[in-house]
């Protein structure tokens, strides 16, 4: 069995030797390693990735025609300048706030978020779309909000 596995794994190993000589080693290729520890893969990605802390905010309860602001946190996880390209919200509710800076590898931003809850009631999720040169294009994030209007 353990003979079975073995030939499995040089099998498997020249295969992807094969295969990754073929890529030529390319930026966005995957290279096969050797660290001494049996093949591994990994990647050699050159381009900006966006992560933001989180993809959602809830307001909580509001009340009707109150400005509420939030903050949506995000690095740039990537070895490339990234730079947002547009930030849309679904709704005319929603004023946006971003830096048309690149941000180079391993820095932070935020994107800044005012909700208008003027003329709404009840429970609200609006959606923002943030395009940017990223691998991850395009990331939706989410806001909620449950509005009181008094009545």
């Amino acid at each position: 069995m353990i003979d079975g596995i073995r030939e499995l794994t040089r099998l498997t190993t020249f295969f992807l030797a094969g295969f990754l000589s073929a890529c030529g080693g390319q930026n966005g290729s995957l290279e096969l390693a050797n660290d001494g520890g049996g093949p591994s893969l990994q990647s050699s990605v050159s381009e900006p990735i966006i992560l933001f802390d989180t993809l959602e905010h809830d307001f909580g309860t509001i009340i009707e025609g109150e400005q509420v602001v939030c903050y949506f946190d995000y690095e740039n996880g990537g070895d490339h300048e990234l730079l947002i390209t547009s930030v849309e919200a679904d709704c005319g509710c929603t004023t946006l706030g971003w830096s048309n800076e690149p941000l180079k590898p391993g820095a932070r931003e935020s994107l800044e978020l005012i909700f208008d809850a003027s003329g709404r009631s009840g429970a609200q999720r609006k959606v923002v779309t943030v395009r940017s040169n990223a691998s991850n294009q395009i990331v939706r994030l989410i806001i909620k909000a449950n509005i009181n209007n008094g009545v």
